[in-house]
């Protein structure tokens, strides 16, 4: 078990770093391109920063952990949505920060839970029939994704406009390239990292649902947090809250192409015992992910001991929710 442990904090560490790098070579690919702050934020560094849990949740699927897999797009987005409470408590009461952004992330925010209660659905009705091996289920997260994407992308070419390209100081070429070898690092240590996930869950009183919601959906969320933090110190908040909803929509995204990899039928179906986890998760998901939609549309300047009041909300929701899921998924 010890290795396992070794090879887990190894492939955690790989991911962390590689996947900070994927978000800097991702940026200067956009500014390169001249797409715009926001856009950047929604899809573009959204799902470079989303790969590990694109990987890490295929894989687990591949391997027949379905619960680490639907586990870690749902965890995922839990600790996403924490992050907005650390970016408040990073500006140092000159918040409350989700005051401070474009009231059209309550669009993205609003897309994110959309496709979340589709998720849940899928969860809570688990049909074995399939199409194409695949959930029908499955199949309307990537449609509603697809529009999603669409209709993000026409509000924010209508509120930002079309910039320029920037050249900035790092070529083309250099930016694919270190794009390119960031995220085939990213690829190959999620492999290891979810082989290592399973072997723990399997050698350990910790269920498998906790493994996937928990220690695998933290780590695979540390890209977005590294870069919050760098957004955070150029004054980039609107990419900082693009960049969070849209990888949420892109985690529910990746349970298709779990399902895809699976190929014994719906993964909802193949999730067992552990579905009334996955749907705990995903209920205090979709409820932090509207106190911050709530909070952008609010504009409130309230705050609670020195914290955004919204901010406020959206710590003691995760906190309390992941207490729970710890509570309901050690079993000793």
């Amino acid at each position: 078990m010890t290795i396992q442990w070794i090879t887990f904090l190894l492939s955690a560490a790989v991911i962390v770093g590689a996947g900070i790098k994927l978000a800097s070579f991702g940026e200067a690919l956009g500014r390169r391109t001249g797409i715009g702050q926001g856009w950047i934020g929604l899809v573009f560094l959204a799902v470079i920063t989303s790969i590990p849990e694109l990987t890490t949740t295929v894989t687990g699927a591949a391997i027949g952990a379905p619960n680490i897999a639907v586990g870690n797009a749902l965890g995922s987005n839990l600790f996403n949505v924490a992050i907005i409470a650390v970016v408040d408590v990073l500006l140092l009461g000159k918040g409350p920060f989700l005051s401070k952004v474009k009231a059209y992330h309550t669009t993205s925010g609003g897309l994110a839970i959309l496709l979340t209660a589709l998720a849940l659905v899928g969860i809570l009705v688990p049909h074995e029939a399939t199409l194409g091996g695949i959930s029908p289920v499955s199949y309307l997260i990537l449609i509603g994704y697809l529009f999603g994407a669409y209709l993000l992308y026409r509000i924010e070419r209508r509120e930002e406009g079309t910039d320029a390209p920037d050249e900035g100081t790092m070529s083309l070429s250099r930016a694919l390239t270190g794009f390119l070898v960031s995220a085939a690092l990213i690829i190959i240590a999620g492999i290891f990292l979810i082989r290592a996930s399973k072997a723990i869950a399997d050698g350990t009183g910790i269920s498998s649902s906790l493994i996937g919601a928990v220690l695998v959906a933290i780590v695979t969320s540390l890209p977005e947090l590294a870069t919050s933090i760098g957004a955070l110190k150029i004054g980039a908040y609107d990419m900082i809250v693009g960049n969070l909803f849209g990888s949420n929509m892109f985690n529910i995204l990746t349970i298709f192409f779990a399902d895809l990899a699976l190929r014994k039928g719906s993964i909802f179906a193949a999730l067992g015992a552990g579905r009334s986890d996955q749907l705990l998760v995903g209920i205090i998901g979709i409820g932090i992910t509207a106190i911050a939609v709530i909070g952008i549309g609010a504009r409130s300047s309230r705050r609670i001991l020195g914290m955004g009041a919204d901010a406020a909300g959206i710590l003691l929701g995760y906190l309390a929710g992941t207490a729970l899921i710890i509570a309901r998924g050690i079993h000793l």
